[in-house]
């Protein structure tokens, strides 16, 4: 895959995950890559947990808000 792979560089995250998991995360991101984002580790890591029921879709939301709210402090 060209650009950004998930799998590629954080391989230990997914190992939970079968191959359509694996691949649904993957386009997820790869499809946030190309709108010009990169996500980093604790971003891939919320949505492997999504996908395998360690956490909920609140919890998920609140993680990525607060991502989001700690971005903006920084810049």
């Amino acid at each position: 895959m060209a650009g950004f792979d998930v799998v590629a560089t954080w391989p230990e995250l997914f190992v939970d995950l079968d191959e359509e998991q694996r691949a649904t995360v993957r386009q997820v991101f790869a499809t946030e890559y190309v709108s010009g984002w990169q996500p980093d580790r604790d971003a891939v890591a919320d949505l492997v947990a999504l996908t395998l029921n360690h956490i909920d879709f609140d919890a998920y939301l609140s993680r990525s808000a607060d991502r989001a709210a700690a971005a903006r402090a920084a810049s």
